[in-house]
């Protein structure tokens, strides 16, 4: 097959590195799902799918055979070289890959964009050898991962890569869930590695029943609510805890004036002057800092701290929300997510309007993973959870119903309204009398409980 005319050209070869999954949901253009990812699991359907991303670290050496497998396979369909070295299935993952590049070319040019998009990365079906010795996976796959010797391993092109203990842990851990995952080893321009778990697990609503409750705010972070109703006359609020991000948007509006004064700005400048002052610059520190562009290369720096801390805070809370998800199924328990959701016009301005809408995103994806329903309802922590009324606020976040004379926190109150509106749904018009299940009848026992 003639390749020379590739619409992939050699913006392929020396173009920007693709964006790199982050987190838990890798990003493919629409339509460009890669080979090995998304395909129908036993008649079960692409939609529902949900991923996982591992990024496990790789050393200068084996990062510069990956380079030289990935621009194999660009030669290979420039038409530069006529055969691909090693197993004779890399012909496919070159045409595979090819396809997913002229059909992200066919979206791009459809939605009126005129750039070529950027490279994609290579993808590569790949086997486990489990502990036990025992082979999961395509047996024909070039890529493996020796979890015995907790290495991976690619052998046609020489690159045999460590595995931390903890990353092997996991990997193992994965391969037995059932339904187990899909894997598919990534290859970027670059050099690194992206291993990507597609998983669709059905969610059931049955007793027992774990309940995640969160409430999003613009001012004090994530509400987590756990309530475990285990019976129609039994439930446990097994955990409550407030998740308040390390970035109040201090690094956000640090970040936009050291640009405002990199754009020459006076306000700006006198601002930034009287901010290296108070942490101690010399006069001739501030003269030196105050160039164009050293205040560009700050701002730059700080928004890259802000999203880093951003990041951390989704993934401590994807973690932890995990962990509570598998500790309910491995007890045989069904399990569902339900949050308060805040929209983007009410974040605008607040401190947290670059954190609090990713984490959501992420608990979706691990949602449809991990086989929990989710759902998004609107409630208020101001109304009473007794009668509904709205409350009289007493003191901070602290509300006192007229009627009932009952006191709550509102943030905890929220994460009750999220576990009643569900149990209501779930438990009273798909359900028959006999299963019906009534939050209210908590809060009677506990009538402080909300405190």
């Amino acid at each position: 097959m003639h390749r020379g005319n590739s619409a992939v050209g050699a913006q392929a070869v020396r173009g920007p590195e693709p964006r790199a999954p982050e987190l838990e949901i890798p990003r493919f253009e629409r339509g460009a799902v890669p080979m090995g990812v998304g395909k129908p699991q036993n008649n079960r359907p692409r939609a529902g799918l949900g991923f996982r991303v591992y990024k496990p670290k790789v050393n200068r050496v084996n990062r510069e055979k990956l380079k030289v497998l990935y621009n194999d396979i660009v030669n290979y369909l420039l038409g530069i070289t006529s055969e691909l070295k090693g197993s004779k299935y890399l012909t496919y993952y070159a045409e595979e890959w090819e396809r997913m590049y002229e059909e992200v070319k066919r979206q791009r040019e459809r939605a009126g964009k005129r750039t070529l998009p950027k490279a994609p990365p290579l993808p590569l079906l790949v086997k486990f050898v489990m502990p036990d010795g025992s082979v999961r996976g395509d047996k024909s796959a070039p890529a493996v991962i020796d979890l015995r010797r907790g290495e991976l391993r690619i052998p046609s092109y020489g690159v045999v890569q460590r595995l931390p203990r903890r990353l092997v842990e996991e990997l193992i851990r994965e391969n037995l869930l059932e339904p187990r995952p899909d894997f598919t080893l990534q290859v970027t321009r670059r050099g690194f590695l992206r291993l990507i778990a597609s998983r669709y697990a059905p969610a059931r609503v049955a007793l027992p029943l774990r309940l995640i409750c969160i409430d999003e705010n613009s001012c004090n972070g994530e509400a987590l609510g756990v309530w475990d109703v285990l019976k129609p006359g039994r439930i446990v609020r097994s955990r409550y805890e407030e998740l308040m991000p390390r970035n109040r948007g201090f690094l956000d509006r640090t970040a936009a004036l050291f640009q405002s004064a990199a754009a020459g700005k006076a306000e700006a400048l006198e601002k930034v002057k009287k901010l290296l002052r108070e942490a101690g610059k010399s006069e001739a520190e501030i003269a030196a800092l105050l160039a164009p562009e050293k205040l560009a290369e700050i701002a730059a720096s700080t928004r890259e701290k802000e999203k880093r801390l951003n990041r951390a805070f989704a993934e401590e809370l994807v973690s932890l929300v995990r962990k509570l998800v598998r500790e309910a199924k491995e007890r045989g328990w069904s399990v569902a997510i339900a949050i308060d959701p805040i929209n983007a016009e009410s974040l605008k301005g607040s401190e947290l309007q670059r954190t609090l809408l990713k984490p959501r995103k992420l608990l979706r994806n691990l949602a449809r993973y991990e086989g929990a329903r989710f759902k998004l309802y609107r409630v208020s922590g101001k109304r009473c959870p007794n009668c509904g009324e709205i409350g009289v606020e007493v003191g901070h976040r602290r509300y006192r119903c007229p009627h009932c004379n009952i006191e709550w926190d509102r943030d905890k109150a929220a994460t009750f309204w999220l576990a009643k509106r569900f149990l209501d749904e779930h438990f009273r018009e798909e359900c028959g009398d006999e299963t019906y299940v009534d939050i209210t009848g908590w809060l009677k026992q506990h009538p402080r409980g909300l405190l």
